[in-house]
């Protein structure tokens, strides 16, 4: 016997079983379709002001949380995982991931009603003998995403912590009070757990993006997806120029979007992008490099690593000039440095950085290259590398030349026809 859509409907509605089917993960083949969003709270507990973070996928939320001040050791100590059923009810376990006595425990428990933009309810002690008032507000940086998302997965995601069978990503649809809008092909395989899209500003439009790792490398170069939102057509559009970024991250106040990257073991470096008419421009690279400092009597190389701040790439451990002229190490942790003549010698170089009086940025105002020079050596003549050394607030220029089989037998700068 068959029954006709608009019957079944109806039947099912009189049962009473129309909000637990709606609640259910809609099947599409072999794949289902998972709710997801993810939220920044504010408000308290006990009164005390605190910061939560918390993502759903399905009926299970995660998350994060702090009491102000939020420093970055305890942003993301006390962690939460646990459900939410179809009626509101969260139901959270709390654990303190820090160091110590305390990594791991259990520091909590939340039970709670979420409706609309609040969550409201009560924290309890681990044993569920103390209580205390809990109520949080959704907060937004930006404008509200648009639409209701669910992911197009493979598979329903796993409660254990086991890194196998973990399901795939190949859509992100969009709703629209129950409508579906739009579905963004991807292709995201997660690791021990499934990729999560993320809403961030890209083109710092004021209007928010969608962004999605795609894999997990060796790392720090992680593929990601992105789309941008046009508001005035209401769509994603891919963005085939940012996913091309790896890694990347977007400095609202510069404008500026920039990626820490790594080339091998022993190359890392940042890259700039600006956002011009519509397209992305590259602006400034830095890469990693050697700087030699005189440790007493000791040779050393320091290997030093860009980094970004405020709209300029930067290299921390630097050699600096004051407003006196005299030159100065910004660290004096040495130990880190090796001692061998023999450590990457060609990305040897010495950069003296001053801060401008006007905009308070640390500029270079001075390089100094390795070069080559001809020398006498235990086994005769020899073009033995120059390298610039910081040594006692004075840059001094050392030929290395006590191994010569680290030397050359002609000049490497010049071409082999005319040695």
């Amino acid at each position: 016997m068959s029954h006709r859509p608009g019957l079944l409907s109806l039947f099912c509605c009189l049962a009473g079983l129309c909000a637990l089917l709606s609640s259910m993960p809609a099947r599409a083949g072999d794949a289902v379709e998972l709710l997801f969003w993810s939220r920044d709270y504010q408000g308290s507990i006990a009164g005390k002001a605190v910061t939560v973070s918390l993502t759903r996928l399905a009926g299970t939320i995660s998350g994060q949380y702090c009491y102000l001040p939020c420093t970055e050791a305890k942003r993301s100590r006390l962690q939460l995982t646990g459900k939410l059923l179809p009626d509101g009810r969260v139901m959270l376990a709390e654990r303190d991931i820090g160091d110590g006595k305390t990594q791991g425990k259990a520091s909590g428990q939340w039970r709670g009603l979420l409706q609309g933009e609040a969550l409201s309810g009560d924290w309890l002690s681990p044993d569920g003998k103390r209580r205390a008032p809990l109520l949080l507000t959704q907060w937004r940086e930006n404008r509200p995403f648009p639409y209701e998302i669910r992911l197009l997965a493979s598979g329903q995601p796993k409660d254990d912590d086991r890194c196998n069978d973990v399901p795939s990503v190949s859509a992100i649809r969009l709703y629209d009070k129950g409508r579906l809008v739009q579905e963004l092909a991807t292709d995201s395989q997660g690791t021990c757990s499934m990729f999560l899209p993320e809403t961030v500003d890209a083109n710092f439009d004021g209007w928010p993006d969608l962004m999605l790792a795609q894999t997990l490398p060796a790392g720090p170069n992680i593929p990601y997806q992105f789309w941008l939102y046009n508001p005035k057509t209401r769509r994603f559009v891919e963005a085939p120029e940012l996913n091309e970024v790896s890694s990347p991250m977007f400095d609202a106040a510069n404008k500026v979007v920039w990626t820490a990257w790594r080339a091998s073991c022993c190359e890392h470096g940042v890259t700039t992008w600006r956002w011009q008419g519509g397209k992305l421009v590259e602006g400034e690279s830095q890469s990693s490099y050697v700087l030699p400092v005189m440790d007493g009597a000791v040779r050393r190389y320091c290997y030093v690593v860009p980094d970004y701040d405020n709209g300029a790439i930067v290299f921390r451990d630097r050699v600096e000039q004051g407003v006196d002229g005299r030159l100065r190490l910004s660290f004096s942790d040495l130990k880190d440095c090796e001692a061998k003549d023999d450590f990457m010698p060609e990305r040897a170089a010495l950069e003296v950085w001053r801060q401008d009086a006007a905009s308070g940025q640390w500029r270079v105002v001075r390089r100094e290259e390795p070069g080559w020079k001809k020398t006498a050596t235990a086994k005769g003549a020899r073009w033995c590398r120059e390298l610039p050394f910081f040594d006692k607030g004075r840059i001094r220029r050392i030929v290395l030349q006590d191994d010569p089989d680290n030397c050359e037998t002609s000049d490497p700068d010049q071409p082999a026809s005319a040695n």
